[in-house]
């Protein structure tokens, strides 16, 4: 067999003998990793069971029972962490930057461009990458400025011949043939970099014309690498950011990496509703295929057994099988160490401030009024898609907008601990304290009537308390990340009414009229059961996380920073 090693961060190559008549391959893929390479949180300042340096463990466990693999890594990996963001600010004095030893040592044998390589622009994207071994992948992305030309070297497919010794002390060659694709919509969210220097066609097409070329150059079999998913909670597959389901049904794939929605695939639902797809064996059109999360949390494994056909002069595929498996606590100590001064640079960035705020921030009381904290939260998320708005004139972007926001540490009584973000610079540290969690943003195209059961879920958080005790209002067994707050609406919560009849909005809300209503991916694909909320309503993913959405929004504010004005938008009705 054929595998790589890594001893002391050195990647090196071992051959077994093994009989080249029958032979596993075994595909490993790592997606969405966005610069989670050390397993330590740097909001949180504690180690954290994600990372590369605990998938890299899982990955020589999977190549040393395999005859032959590959590792692949499909897409957004050199953004969305504070290491990276480290990266990004120290790229002008740093050279070269870690990246491209830790995946050499890795041993990744093909890299699939994501959405997400391109937020900083080609002459970054070439830099993080200078030095990695592997090849650069993307049919459908085409370079046509020589600004462009000079800072991008991906190709569209790359085949990957592998010897199998057999006990005659001859060789058998298989060709591995992989062909990458990523979202054509990076020329909306990425302009400003792309526009003039780059052109993007539809995955299909490309992924259509390079599966072809890729067998006529002699692939003996072909995995598609797409940082795309499937539209989710629908029984219409066709989508042309999310294409898997068509591609899958593209002729000539064996295998297919899939990513972007950061899902488990096989294991999640919510394709389900999609034909011929089968969440628990892992195939698309019979076809096996992985989507291995997010963050470095889980590998994603493609399994075949082939034979070698003396007749047929070629290789027959006679099983193939698809799964994911979670990394453990196990770490590679060898990437550990050849990590940690970039860690500890990493943690040293964390402390710088991103912006500033004109009084102090806090959650204290966020479970029984409007607060600061809340606002900003708010703020940002509707300055966002703002701006999505404005580049594009589509019809929700017409309809009245609502931000919708819970508390993540907020306190229940007077002696809990709380977020708390003194008025002056506001650090990277600070944000990840504010919101404690990875999410996305969405916006979701809801009813008044869906609206008002959303307020009214919400305000099932509160019961009814004494004028004297403040926190009696709460409903300490509802979890604050269960108590939606919202901005764009005036309202106010009567917790002595049943539920369904505790908010009065003003102006009242019309059951006929549409809301966008911008909030967490969690929430939009149904996470807390509110208001029958299940994904189906999403109508806008966004691409970034709502932690780094903050960040930039307060770099937008500049010096001025954060004001002090709140608005009483909501209130409890305590008479």
């Amino acid at each position: 067999m054929w595998y790589r090693c890594l001893i002391a961060g050195i990647c090196c190559m071992t051959s077994t003998a093994v009989k080249a008549e029958s032979i596993t391959l075994r595909i490993l893929a790592t997606s969405d990793v966005h610069g989670h390479f050390t397993g330590f949180n740097y909001f949180s300042q504690r180690p954290e069971i994600n990372g590369l340096v605990h998938t890299a463990t899982l990955i020589e466990q999977e190549r040393a029972s395999a005859d032959i693999s590959l590792l692949i890594e499909n897409g957004d990996l050199i953004q969305g962490s504070p290491f990276t963001d480290y990266m990004v600010a120290a790229a002008s004095s740093q050279n070269p930057l870690p990246l491209a030893n830790l995946l050499n040592s890795i041993g990744y044998d093909a890299v699939n461009l994501g959405n997400h390589e391109f937020n900083y622009g080609l002459e970054y994207l070439s830099q993080a990458y200078a030095g990695v071994s592997a090849p650069i992948l993307s049919a459908n992305l085409h370079a046509t400025s020589s600004f462009a030309k000079q800072h991008l070297t991906h190709k569209p497919y790359v085949i990957i011949r592998k010897e199998v010794a057999n006990t005659a002390a001859s060789t058998t060659v298989i060709n591995i043939g992989l062909v990458g694709v990523l979202p054509p919509q990076i020329m909306q969210w990425d302009a400003h970099h792309l526009t003039n220097h780059v052109r993007v066609e539809p995955m299909y097409d490309a992924a259509q014309r390079a599966v072809k070329a890729v067998r006529d150059a002699g692939a003996d079999i072909v995995i598609l690498v797409a940082h795309t998913g499937m539209p989710k909670q629908s029984s219409d597959g066709k989508d042309s950011e999310q294409g898997v389901w068509e591609l899958a049904q593209l002729a000539g794939i064996d295998g297919i990496i899939f990513g972007h929605q950061h899902e488990v695939f096989p294991g999640t639902e919510v394709y389900d509703g999609l034909d011929q797809v089968d969440s628990k064996q892992g195939t698309v059109f019979g076809i096996p295929a992985v989507q291995p999360g997010v963050h470095a949390e889980h590998l994603g494994i493609l399994d075949f057994t082939l034979n070698y056909s003396k007749e047929r002069q070629g290789w027959v595929v006679l099983s193939k099988a698809a799964r994911v498996e979670r990394v453990t606590a196990a770490r590679n100590e060898a990437l550990v160490d050849q990590l940690e001064p970039a860690h500890q640079a990493t943690v040293a960035f964390m402390q710088q401030p991103i912006g500033h705020t004109q009084t102090t921030l806090s959650q204290q009381f966020a479970r029984i009024e409007p607060t600061l904290a809340m606002q900003l939260i708010h703020d940002a998320q509707l300055w966002y898609i703002e701006r999505y708005a404005l580049a594009n004139a589509l019809p929700w972007t017409e309809l009245p907008r609502l931000s919708a926001v819970a508390p993540f540490h907020a306190a229940l009584s007077a002696s809990d601990d709380f977020t708390s973000i003194e008025g002056g610079a506001v650090t990277l540290g600070d944000i990840g304290d504010l919101y404690r969690y990875p999410n996305t943003l969405d916006v979701l195209v809801v009813t008044g009537k869906t609206l008002k059961v959303w307020l009214e879920d919400a305000a099932s958080a509160l019961q009814l308390g004494s004028a004297d005790d403040r926190w009696s209002w709460i409903k300490t067994d509802i979890p604050s990340y269960q108590f939606d707050t919202f901005s764009g609406i005036d309202y106010q919560i009567n917790p002595s009414q049943p539920i369904g009849q505790r908010v009065e909005t003003s102006p009242e809300i019309n059951d006929e009229q549409k809301y966008a209503v911008v909030t967490n991916n969690y929430r939009a694909n149904g996470g807390g059961d509110i208001a029958d909320l299940d994904g189906s309503q999403i109508i806008y993913s966004s691409p970034d996380q709502i932690q780094h959405i903050l960040i930039e929004y307060l770099r937008f504010l500049g010096d001025k920073g954060y004001p002090a004005t709140l608005r009483q938008n909501w209130k409890i009705d305590k008479n």
